[in-house]
C-alpha cells in the first residue's frame, strides 16, 4: 500500500554511501529485483557497461531506506530526479551511482514498495524548491520488520571521500587533491578508523553503581580526625 507523505520537509538528503555485503541484504534486494524491477530495469544494452551494476545501485536505495526507517518510520529521503545530479566521475560518488537511480525509483513507487512525493521548483532560490522525496512503503516496512540483519550489518563504501568542500550556494564541488587536503584525508581517516573500532557507550544510572551504607560500623563515632 502506497500513502501520501503529508510532510516532506522532514527528510533528509540520500545517502549514496550506504552499503553492506551481508547475505540477507543480498537476498532482500534479490527478490525486490526479480519480482518487481527485473523485467523493466534491464542491464543488457548498447554502450559502455555501467560502472556499478543497477541491481547493486538498488542495494543503495535498499539500504538507505531501510536505515531512515529505523530512525524514523515517517522520515523521508530526499534525492534528486535530475540525470545531470548523477555524475559517475565525481569524488562524492565512490559507488558510481548513476542516473539510472531514477528509473530505479520510479519503478519501486510504481511496484508499490515506496511512498513518494515529487520534487518542486519555483525560482532560483525559492524557498519551496526541493527534491523528490522517498520512504519504505507499508509492504517494504513490513519485510524490513522481518529482515534478518541490523543496523550493524550496515555499512561505509569503500573509498567513500570524507574531505568534503562546498562553495557560497553550500553545494558541493570537485577539486583537484594538494598536500594540504591529502593531509586532511589521512588525518580524518584515522579518527574514523579509531571510532568505528571503538565503543562507546553511557551507563545506566537508574540502579546506583556503589552503595554506601548509611549505619556506622561498630567502633566509628562519625568525628573528623583532625591531627
Amino acid at each position: 500500500m502506497v500513502n501520501q507523505i503529508k510532510n516532506p520537509w522532514h527528510s533528509r538528503p540520500i545517502d549514496v554511501h550506504r552499503w553492506s555485503d551481508h547475505p540477507e541484504v543480498r537476498d532482500l534486494v534479490d527478490r525486490i529485483w526479480e519480482g518487481f524491477l527485473g523485467e523493466t530495469i534491464t542491464e543488457r544494452g548498447p554502450g559502455p557497461k555501467p560502472r556499478m551494476g543497477f541491481r547493486k545501485q538498488l542495494r543503495v536505495v535498499i539500504l538507505d531506506l531501510y536505515v531512515a526507517w529505523l530512525d524514523d518510520p515517517e522520515l523521508s529521503i530526499g534525492v534528486s530526479m535530475s540525470v545531470n545530479s548523477w555524475d559517475t566521475n565525481s569524488r562524492y560518488n565512490a559507488l558510481h551511482i548513476s542516473k539510472k537511480i531514477i528509473p530505479i525509483i520510479k519503478e519501486l513507487h510504481e511496484k508499490g514498495l515506496i511512498d513518494l512525493s515529487k520534487g518542486s521548483y519555483g525560482s532560483p532560490g525559492a524557498k519551496g524548491n526541493r527534491t523528490t522525496r522517498i520512504r519504505a512503503s507499508e509492504e517494504l516496512q513490513g519485510w524490513f520488520a522481518k529482515a534478518k540483519f541490523e543496523r550493524d550489518d550496515i555499512g561505509r563504501a569503500e573509498g567513500e571521500e570524507v574531505v568534503v568542500l562546498k562553495g557560497d550556494s553550500n553545494k558541493q564541488i570537485d577539486y583537484e587533491d594538494t598536500p594540504e587536503t591529502r593531509g586532511w584525508r589521512e588525518d580524518l581517516q584515522a579518527y574514523n578508523d579509531l571510532i568505528a573500532n571503538s565503543f562507546v557507550d553511557i551507563p545506566s544510572l537508574q540502579e546506583p553503581t556503589l552503595e554506601i551504607s548509611k549505619e556506622l560500623p561498630p567502633g566509628a563515632t562519625g568525628d573528623i580526625d583532625e591531627s
